[in-house]
């Protein structure tokens, strides 16, 4: 680990100085506190490089709305400026580092002691006072020589035959527990996310001075808008949606891990990946093919599963209804596939999201997800209807007729404002057998779980005959014979 190459990176980039008392900027920046911190005073500050939001793809028909601009922050505190957390950690670690560094080539050679300046961007000039020759030495440890030690000898006897192959093939190895060692270890850990307690990937840096990964901090707030560690209240998720990241961080992070940091990502990019090849599924309500829905996201779970489904080539999940009460927990196997329409981000995280439903599905595995519910499914189609049910029914035509007359006694006994409400809901009712039978279905009283038979039936005829056997289960009810009907 290049020591030199860690100093250079913790300078302050203002004043071309170590870092003292370092601070974070909203831009990404990090400057002495003694600074003028707001706003940012580098003249190259261009805050372009923060985690990325969900941006549609080029090929995308979804309108994405980007949430409003967030509420400036008030200005800090110029007395006791808050301090980067990790910052202010990793330049302590390497200050006694180096003086331990300079203890060790003190003890070996009096005569070079203090002849190389300190590479440690926070460690201050020493008194000239400290002589070498007043630094206590260590003391020789005496190996005991009774026989009960025998075979503690033996045993170090061998660690030390071992070590001496061992730097025979590799001479420039460090020995175990070498002090390299255990830097890269503090420096790994001071270099950790506290939520995720893996290697930081694009660290964000919040108002309170705490970093953590840019994926982490938004799943954070998807729950509350506290700080995990020291519980302050943070700015809203607009604030952090294109915050830039931490650049020394980042740095530091390239420079002391990189084969860590390019594996973090691709482990990232991985997970991303494979959350996106099952397919997500919203458990909410009943909702047939060819019928626009506006659903609002506000549950963690959910808005990150619209987050993973907004970067998928076409934006889409399933939905399906929640199990019926009194079912033992047993979800329904069938939903319908609904495709992203448009996306309001609103302030806080949450967003409403319009969709259009595209196709039913079966689900044939179901697992879970961060979460919410995933599944692998198979697609349902209609298949043309076989001659033979000609022979023993009524024809489409006949079956929608059925449906059309009983729509309009509804409408008779119905108040004028339902049946508005009705036609502006569900809109005018198409000629398509297909689609009019599950047009027919929304209308209807009656409950949806009973409605939900309709999608895995693959015959639009039989669909029919299934609506119009409700019809008539209604007719034959004395309380719609007495024209009280409730919707």
């Amino acid at each position: 680990m290049d020591l030199k190459a860690l100093g250079a990176v913790l300078r302050c980039p203002l004043c071309n100085c170590p870092l003292r008392s370092p601070t974070t900027l909203t831009c990404g920046h990090t400057l002495c506190s003694h600074h003028q911190t707001a706003p940012c005073p580098l003249p190259q500050c261009t805050p372009q490089n923060g985690p990325p939001r969900p941006r549609n793809r080029p090929t995308s028909r979804v309108q994405y709305l980007p949430p409003p601009p967030p509420a400036p922050l008030p200005p800090a505190s110029v007395d006791v400026p808050k301090l980067d957390v990790s910052i202010n950690k990793i330049i302590a670690l390497l200050d006694r580092v180096f003086q331990d560094n300079d203890t060790d080539s003190g003890d070996d050679d009096d005569d070079d002691a203090g002849a190389s300046p300190p590479l440690s961007p926070a460690v201050r000039q020493r008194s000239d006072s400290a002589s070498p020759s007043v630094r206590p030495r260590k003391r020789q440890r005496l190996l005991s020589t009774g026989p009960e030690s025998d075979d503690d000898n033996d045993l170090l006897s061998h660690l030390r035959a071992s070590s001496a192959r061992q730097r025979e093939i590799d001479p420039h190895s460090p020995p175990d527990n070498s002090p390299e060692d255990s830097l890269e270890k503090e420096l790994l850990t001071e270099l950790s996310c506290e939520i995720c307690f893996m290697l930081l990937y694009s660290p964000v840096t919040t108002p309170c001075q705490h970093t953590f990964c840019g994926k982490c901090l938004y799943r954070s707030l998807d729950h509350n808008n506290l700080c995990p560690l020291c519980r302050d209240a943070l700015p809203g998720f607009s604030f952090f949606e294109d915050h830039p990241v931490n650049q020394i961080l980042e740095t530091l992070l390239v420079t002391a891990f990189p084969e860590m940091y390019t594996e973090r990502g691709e482990a990232i990019a991985a997970e991303e990946r494979d959350a996106r090849l099952d397919t997500p599924i919203f458990v909410c309500m009943l909702i047939f093919p060819g019928h626009p829905t506006a659903l609002h996201f506000f549950e963690p779970r959910y808005r990150l599963m619209l987050r993973r489904c907004l970067e998928q080539e076409v934006p889409s999940f399933g939905m399906i209804m929640p199990a019926r009460p009194g079912a033992a927990g047993a979800q329904p196997d069938y939903g319908t596939m609904l495709e992203i329409r448009s996306v309001q981000m609103l302030a806080d995280g949450r967003s409403m999201v319009e969709t259009w439903s595209t196709f039913r599905f079966r689900i044939l595995e179901r697992g879970t997800l961060d979460g919410y519910t995933v599944g692998r499914i198979e697609r349902i189609d209609d298949v043309p209807d076989s001659p033979t049910l000609g022979l023993t029914g009524p024809f489409n035509e006949e079956l929608m007729e059925i449906c059309t007359a009983f729509l309009l006694q509804l409408r008779r006994g119905t108040a004028p404002w339902v049946v508005q409400r009705l036609h502006n809901v569900h809109g005018p009712p198409p000629d398509d057998p297909a689609a009019f039978s599950y047009w027919v279905a929304l209308v209807l009283p009656i409950d949806d779980y009973e409605k939900a038979k309709l999608l895995p039936i693959r015959s639009a005829r039989l669909r029919l005959r299934l609506v119009v056997h409700w019809i008539e289960q209604l007719n034959s009810n004395w309380w719609f014979a007495s024209g009280c009907v409730v919707v």
